[in-house]
């Protein structure tokens, strides 16, 4: 939506996820203005035509539900706000995050001090870039990749966002990564939050998925709606290295079989599923000949 309608920023919020985070600890002092559903709020500049935006995303829920989606209780309002506003609206809601003993996502404008001298302290200002800690379907990758990324491993990280896997996968000891994500935003996020963390060893390319990307890589990481994985898929084994592995999630249990088909039609098997009320996370690799 950022890109293919030139949208200011975007912001999701569903109530059941934002309780799993308070357990993590997070504080939320305004929690019962989140939504019972989901509610994607998208910012847009003064002077566009609303009505306009509003047909082309009709035309695209018609699409999702042929993948599956529900999008028949899908309502439309428009409100107007000041600039400064929805930057900031979402600070509220973004606390610390203890994620392990081992590794803490922390915001910029908070303190940064580890609970031991071994926990990783992470520190992020996504901006309008996806990518907090806070989200599930991150929070299930953080959990898969404690488990398999090694030292000097070669990583990709597909649809970076604010660029917190990639640092996150620096900071296990990644020889070398590669970012891609298609919006501008994103870059920019990543970038800032690169520097917050000290990092150099992370090459970020602003890219459709995987366009223009070259090489094969120990771990892919792809966090992002089934819609997109079934892009993405068919080309894994293009860069995936020997005996490599990808993390994949963000996908919903409705959509599940149909990435574990798609899968095995490209020649990988699921490893390891782990699942968070609706979300669940894979690991896979490709098959044995």
């Amino acid at each position: 939506m950022q890109s293919d309608l030139a949208a200011k920023g975007i912001e999701v919020r569903r109530r059941s996820d934002f309780d799993d985070v308070l357990t993590a600890n997070i504080l939320a002092q305004d929690a019962n203005e989140i939504p019972d559903d989901m509610e994607l709020t998208a910012y847009f500049t003064i002077g566009i035509e609303i009505s306009d935006i509003i047909s082309q995303i009709k035309a695209k829920l018609l699409e999702l539900k042929n993948y599956g989606f529900k999008t028949d209780s899908v309502e439309f309002k428009v409100i107007q706000v000041c600039d400064k506003m929805w930057q900031n609206q979402w600070e509220k809601f973004y606390h610390r995050v203890d994620f392990s003993r081992s590794l803490a996502i922390v915001p910029e404008w908070e303190c940064p001090k580890p609970l031991n001298p071994h926990q990783i302290v992470i520190k992020m200002n996504p901006k309008q870039a996806f990518g907090t800690g806070t989200h599930i379907t991150t929070q299930l990758m953080l959990m898969v990749m404690e488990r398999v990324l090694l030292s000097e491993m070669s990583v990709l990280d597909v649809g970076t966002g604010s660029g917190i896997l990639s640092i996150v996968a620096s900071k296990f000891g990644a020889s070398n990564v590669c970012a891609t994500d298609i919006s501008d935003d994103a870059i920019a996020s990543a970038k800032k939050n690169l520097a917050l963390n000290d990092i150099d060893n992370v090459e970020l390319k602003q890219a459709n998925l995987l366009t223009g990307v070259k090489g094969k890589y120990d771990l892919i990481l792809a966090n992002m709606l089934a819609e997109i994985l079934y892009q993405l898929i068919p080309h894994l084994s293009d860069h995936l290295a020997r005996n490599g592995s990808v993390i994949m999630s963000g996908i919903d249990c409705e959509q599940l079989s149909r990435i574990e088909k798609l899968l095995s039609e490209n020649g990988f098997t699921v490893n390891l599923k782990i699942q968070e009320k609706r979300w669940f996370c894979i690991l896979v690799s490709q098959k044995s000949n």
